[in-house]
Formats: structure tokens, sequence, C-alpha cells
């Protein structure tokens, strides 16, 4: 969120952090320690997958802080651009990995989680991992 934020304001666009867009219900299993499952992301994935299609249709540009740590979760925010061809990974959203190790990641976990920034337990981070 804090790089995705910086890189916004270098680029003069929004920012969009995923996790204000999980349903209720999401934001609760996990507050509970309850990994969310594809059930639960894909919904979530495919709004922001439409959220992210608006913005490109008025040729804006936006960065969105998402986990989408799994290919098939990529290829669904790919999906955004109406031009997209499945598969072909030819699309103008483009994807930032930002490498940190896990001990880094809990502590910064913790430490919004203890500001009420977040609701995700950091027992639930090595599940996100895996």
């Amino acid at each position: 969120s804090t790089i995705g934020q910086i890189l916004a304001n270098v680029l003069n666009c929004d920012f969009l952090d995923a996790d204000d867009f999980h349903p209720q219900s999401n934001k609760e299993k996990m507050r509970q320690g309850i990994p969310l499952s594809d059930e639960d992301r894909i919904p979530w994935l495919k709004m922001l997958r439409d959220v992210l299609r608006e913005i490109l249709v008025a040729r804006k540009t936006v960065i969105l802080g998402c986990s989408s740590l799994q290919t098939h979760y990529r290829e669904i925010l790919r999906s955004a651009d109406p031009d997209y061809e499945p598969g072909s990974y030819a699309s103008v959203v483009k994807f930032v990995l930002l490498d940190a190790p896990a001990v880094v990641l809990a502590a910064r976990l913790e430490k919004r989680a203890a500001e009420g920034k977040h609701f995700m337990p950091v027992t639930l981070l090595q599940s996100q991992l895996d």
C-alpha cells in the first residue's frame, strides 16, 4: 500500500487498495483467522477487474495494490483490458512484484493491525504466501 501510493503520486494517478473492496464477509473471515478460498476471492477479483476496466476505458492510469499471488488471479485482472486475449499476457494491465522476506511482511502487518489499519491477523500471512 505504501509503495503503491508513492508510485501513484509519482505518476499523478489514483491509488486503489484492493482490500477496500473486500465484502464484509471476507473481512470477517480473515479477522477470525480463516484463510479465504477461491470461492471467496474470485468474486472480489472480478469486481476489481470491473473497476479497472472502467478506468482503462476512460483512458486513465491507476495503481492497484493487490495480492494477486496466483496466475489465474492475475489473468482475471489482466482481462480488465478490453482488448486482452486470455493467456496471451499482452495486456495494458501490468504487475509489479514487491519481494520482501516473510519476517518483514509480518512486522508490517502486525504494525498495521495494531494501528487498526488492517483486518487480517499475521497468522494468515503464511497461507497468503503459500
